[in-house]
Formats: structure tokens, sequence, C-alpha cells
């Protein structure tokens, strides 16, 4: 086995997955993570906790502790922020400038992961028919990105990629999944039938 510096090192992203406040930072990161997936990269504390409110989930969740949790995950390089400038008109405005934040590419892939464990079933690898769409949304986001910057440019296009390449990883997953000793008793579930009938039509009407 070929060890390098990386393996030896701590990975300080997942400790939001572990920390003491871990119910509001994983909800924190799954809203950046879906909002991601909607081409929305950057967002504002004020959004995040509106976000948060609106769960129900903590009903005395205070813009101060929004201020703490988005300061944590930034620590712990989950967040990017930069203070947005864009507005400022006075020296007062940009000692108070707010910041923007956007999620780190390896809080992406971590997200992923979760999400794909929350999902993992007895039966194997399935095929997403979600997928999918959701790469056909992104596609038909290209008009929107005519006034994009290089960067949201780069970021759509990159989750675009990742996308295909998942889709394809889930396609391999799956004949694996077919061709093993439960394949045949599978495929006469009720639940493989309801999917193949949702998978095959959503195929068609991406033709």
């Amino acid at each position: 086995m070929k060890i390098n510096e990386k393996l030896t090192k701590p990975i300080t992203e997942v400790n939001y997955l572990r920390a003491e406040n871990v119910d509001r930072y994983r909800v924190i990161i799954r809203f950046f993570y879906e909002q991601y997936e909607k081409i929305q990269y950057w967002l504002y504390k004020e959004d995040v906790f509106e976000a948060m409110i609106q769960t129900g989930l903590f009903p005395d969740y205070t813009l101060d502790q929004c201020q703490s949790d988005l300061s944590s995950l930034t620590e712990w390089k989950n967040l990017i922020a930069i203070q947005d400038t864009s507005k400022v008109t006075s020296i007062e405005e940009f000692k108070n400038r707010k910041y923007r934040y956007q999620l780190s590419e390896y809080t992406i892939e971590i997200e992923r992961m979760t999400l794909k464990l929350e999902n993992l079933q007895v039966e194997g690898a399935s095929l997403e028919p979600t997928l999918l769409e959701r790469i056909q949304y992104q596609i038909m986001c290209i008009e929107t990105l005519q006034d994009a910057s290089m960067e949201e440019i780069h970021t759509w296009w990159k989750d675009l990629n990742a996308n295909f390449i998942r889709l394809n990883q889930n396609y391999q997953d799956y004949i694996r999944t077919l061709n093993n000793a439960k394949a045949e008793e599978m495929m006469k579930t009720e639940s493989f039938l309801l999917f193949k009938d949702t998978f095959n039509k959503t195929g068609y009407r991406h033709h």
C-alpha cells in the first residue's frame, strides 16, 4: 500500500457530521447543497437563517447563532466566505460589510456521500430517474448563464459533469447488482417493476 501525506492527515471537513450542534450543522449544509443543485451557489446569512426557521425544528434559533454556525463551518472548511463589497457606498458600510458563503468542493462530495448513505438499500445499487431530471434542468439553465461570471459558469459545468459521472457510476453499480445471485428474484419484486416503469417514462421524456 502506498502511503502519502494526505492519507495521514485529519479531514476537518467531516466535523459537522459529529460536532455538538450536529443537527443544526447538517441542516445548514443540506440547505446549501440543495441550493447548489439549483445553481444558487452563494448565500447570505439571512438566507440561511430564514431556511432554518422555516424547517420548524429550531423555533428559538437566533441570527447570532446562525452567524456562529456559519463561522464554525467556515473554520472547518465546509464553507468558503467572501466579503461582499458590491453595494458598499461608505467606509461604515465597508466595516460592516456582509459575507457570502459557498460550499467547498470537499463538502459537496461529503454531502453526496451522506445522501447516498441515507438512501442505501439492501437490494444494492439503483438508477435514479431524478438524476436524469437534474441533468436536464442543468442543461436548460444554460440560457440563464449569459450574464454569469466565469466562476459561476465553471461551477455549473463542474456540477453538470459530476452528475454525468454519477449517472455512469450508478449504471455500472446497477448492472453489477443485476448480475448477482439475487438478481432474478429481485427483478420479480413489485418495487423493481415500479422502478422500471418510472425510469422508462423518465427516459422517454428526455428523448
